[in-house]
């Protein structure tokens, strides 16, 4: 009888760990073919334009905005050139900078959704010099995933 209610035990024991297995691999893997890749919008005008941001808090390395109005455009970004007209019935920006102590400069950036989330990848290169160096990053996405948390990687390349 003991050893019948060990057994029972432990195929009990195994099944809730096999169980909470299965749970664990069925979060979604956010690489390739898992993660949607949403169009983005005006990412050559924004990158071409020499711009910053102001009216945030200078003693941060990192700061990410996410911008829904023509108001906040004008708050916190500053630019050596006119903006292009962004519609924000259609569309909004996801928008940062990032200090660094020496020279730096944008590489690359990404938007992808997975699990219910937008990941903004932003890809940064170190330079040779020592400056700190402010690196701006903008890109605008449609409307129908402004509900969605948005998680801003920021990293570099090198």
């Amino acid at each position: 009888m003991k050893t019948l209610k060990t057994i029972t035990l432990s195929l009990l024991f195994l099944a809730v760990l096999t169980t909470g297995c299965e749970n664990e691999s069925l979060t979604q893997n956010c690489e390739g073919d898992n993660a949607e890749f949403p169009e983005v919008f005006y990412s050559e005008e924004l990158a071409s334009i020499p711009c910053g941001l102001q009216s945030v808090e200078s003693d941060n390395k990192e700061v990410n905005l996410v911008i829904t109005n023509q108001a906040d455009l004008e708050k916190y970004f500053t630019c050596h050139e006119q903006l292009p007209e962004i519609d924000f019935n259609k569309y909004f920006i996801l928008a940062g900078s990032y200090t660094h102590h020496q020279c730096a400069l944008l590489d690359s950036q990404s938007v992808s959704i997975c699990n219910g989330r937008i990941a903004y990848n932003v890809n940064l290169l170190e330079q040779d010099c020592q400056a700190i160096t402010s690196v701006f990053y903008a890109i605008a996405i449609e409307n129908k995933y402004n509900n969605l948390p948005v998680d801003f990687k920021i990293q570099f390349k090198n």
